[in-house]
């Protein structure tokens, strides 16, 4: 799974097996695929995205990180892009330890709930940052897939 994705959340084209890159005397980077050499140059921006030029054509793309890469193996990658105001099991499992009270100010990715699914301890984080609004389980309460756990306020 490549851990670059487009604006719209493309993943990045795979790579080919050699594809070696060079300066030549004026400072221009290329890069030889296969028995072309092509013209590139790749910058990063403040927000984090790379612009990459190919001959001319350019683009852009974002690193995700682990934790975007396993919210996608979960199917949850639509609401970590949106955000999410709701923190949702990823699974079927069991509620450890809730983190986090009503009314609390959290930040994107600090812990909020500890859910056990598949004998593993899983820390679920904020999705963005906000205030609690609604706990919706205890310790010990068995939740379904996709069930709301934790709701922050509008």
């Amino acid at each position: 799974m490549s851990a670059y994705r487009d604006p719209q959340g493309n993943a990045a084209p795979a790579a080919p097996e050699s594809a070696p890159l060079h300066q030549d005397a004026r400072g221009l980077w290329w890069v030889r695929i296969g028995q072309h050499n092509h013209r590139v140059s790749v910058h990063r921006g403040s927000d984090g995205r790379w612009a990459v030029t190919l001959d001319g054509v350019a683009d852009q793309w974002e690193v995700h990180g682990l934790r975007e890469q396993m919210m996608e193996r979960m199917g949850l990658e639509d609401a970590a892009a949106a955000g999410a105001k709701e923190l949702r099991a990823p699974m079927p499992g069991k509620v450890i330890e809730v983190l986090v009270a009503k009314g609390q100010t959290v930040a994107e990715g600090e812990p909020m709930l500890v859910l056990e699914a598949m004998k593993m301890e899983n820390v679920l984080r904020a999705a963005g940052e906000g205030q609690v609004g609604a706990i919706h389980v205890s310790a010990g309460q068995a939740v379904e897939k996709d069930a709301v756990l934790i709701a922050l306020a509008d």
